[in-house]
């Protein structure tokens, strides 16, 4: 008879640990598929939101480089003092600028694919752990 029972304990934590490996991977994907949606909807935002700042700098830098170009008597004048004034903001961007963009970037992703829970581990555990007493305790009983 206590044989039997040893049996019957082994079959169900065996299809226990199946159950548990089958929702963690359930799980798992879940977490991936939340993870891409949220950056792709990131990466549409950025592209829209960029599109329109691009063209509203666009039209600004025309028209900026024609008032210029009317003051100084040739409208070529004016198109080269924008164009030498992004080259400088570039310059300076490139040379001071590199780790505040990869820092921000970097910042940006990392909340993006990771959760809260998951950058707060003790909390999951002691989640983990308090759902593991109640499943037990009721398996006991």
């Amino acid at each position: 008879m206590a044989f039997k029972e040893l049996t019957d304990n082994f079959k169900e934590v065996g299809e226990k640990v199946q159950e548990y490996g089958e929702s963690t991977l359930e799980y798992q994907k879940l977490r991936i598929f939340k993870s891409s949606m949220k950056g792709a909807t990131s990466l549409v935002n950025l592209l829209v939101l960029g599109s329109v700042f691009l063209f509203i700098l666009l039209f600004l830098s025309l028209g900026a480089s024609f008032i210029i170009g009317n003051e100084l008597g040739k409208v070529s004048y004016g198109f080269f003092i924008v164009g030498g004034f992004y080259a400088v903001v570039l310059v300076l961007v490139a040379l001071f600028g590199k780790r505040a963009i990869e820092r921000q970037i970097i910042l940006n992703s990392s909340k993006l694919f990771y959760d809260d829970d998951e950058l707060k581990p003790e909390k999951t555990v002691k989640k983990e752990h308090a759902a593991f007493t109640s499943t037990a305790k009721n398996e006991t009983t």
